[in-house]
């Protein structure tokens, strides 16, 4: 627990995790949002986004000091973020024209 934050989430962090979340909730409709996850229409007009974002950022700091969420740290800096190889990088030796 040495890497512990007590601290609430920030206004920005939580603003950010609103807009991120209504971004990606955007994509469908509030129907078929709804249809989804199996409510009424009406619920998914009176939710509140920004305390489903609150507990978003709540849960990230959790996870940041839990040993399932460590270890899901410690993996990532072991795997590293590779970028996949370019399509336009290819060798002049692999280029063969005949006429």
């Amino acid at each position: 627990m040495e890497h512990a934050n007590y601290s609430k989430p920030t206004q920005r962090e939580i603003d950010r995790a609103e807009t991120d979340l209504l971004l990606t909730i955007s994509q469908v409709t509030g129907r078929k949002f709804a249809d989804l996850a199996g409510w009424h229409e009406s619920k998914v007009s009176r939710m509140n986004w920004r305390d489903i974002a609150t507990v978003f950022c709540i849960a990230r700091m959790a996870a940041e000091v839990s040993p399932l969420g460590r270890v899901i740290q410690e993996a990532f800096k072991a795997v590293g973020n590779k970028k996949a190889p370019t399509a336009g990088t290819v060798e002049a030796s692999q280029i063969t024209m005949g006429f």
